[in-house]
């Protein structure tokens, strides 16, 4: 009997798991060219039975807002290709193929999430430095507060965020030429 319910109850998660899913990027491309899920489906958060804003693991956005009193982020979650994804992306999309810099993004929709940030969560931002050869590019720790102030100049620009059990537990801003 336990095991009867057991299966109903998994068959009843894979049938909940494939609803509304219809408006997330299935995939982004990063590194190589290689394919990865952004966010299949939602999860359970920690906090309760409502379904969290994000799968866990590491996901392409645009920043919205950074609120560092509540200690959250506002995003537009996106697809990343690189390589022969990014080629391939942009053809489907009917745009400039290969793309330039061997870089496209995709936003399939303008659906925005909010998710708390960890106190601890390591924040990396792109500078560009002078060096006697011309300039090359820098990665600066930010405390929350400091991305907030950074945020203004930096909307256009992708982040890569981690996320675990609901939560952001990383972000890097990904260097664009």
């Amino acid at each position: 009997m336990r095991r009867m319910a057991a299966t109903l109850t998994l068959l009843a998660a894979f049938a909940l798991g494939g609803c509304g899913g219809s408006d997330e990027p299935a995939g982004s491309g990063v590194g190589g060219g290689a394919a990865t899920t952004a966010a299949p489906g939602p999860t359970t958060a920690p906090a309760g039975n409502e379904p969290a804003v994000l799968e866990d693991g590491r996901h392409p956005v645009y920043l919205k807002t950074v609120d560092p009193g509540r200690r959250t982020i506002t995003f537009d979650l996106i697809q990343f290709f690189t390589g022969d994804a990014a080629t391939k992306a942009a053809a489907e999309d009917g745009k400039e193929s290969p793309p330039p810099n061997d870089v496209y993004i995709r936003n399939v929709n303008s659906r925005l999430r909010t998710l708390p940030v960890a106190a601890d969560a390591p924040i990396t931002a792109n500078t560009l430095t002078a060096q006697s050869s011309g300039s090359a590019t820098k990665n600066v720790s930010l405390t929350l507060d400091e991305l907030a102030g950074y945020f203004p100049n930096s909307g256009a620009d992708p982040f890569w965020i981690t996320v675990d059990q609901g939560q952001v537990t990383k972000m890097a801003q990904q260097y664009l030429p």
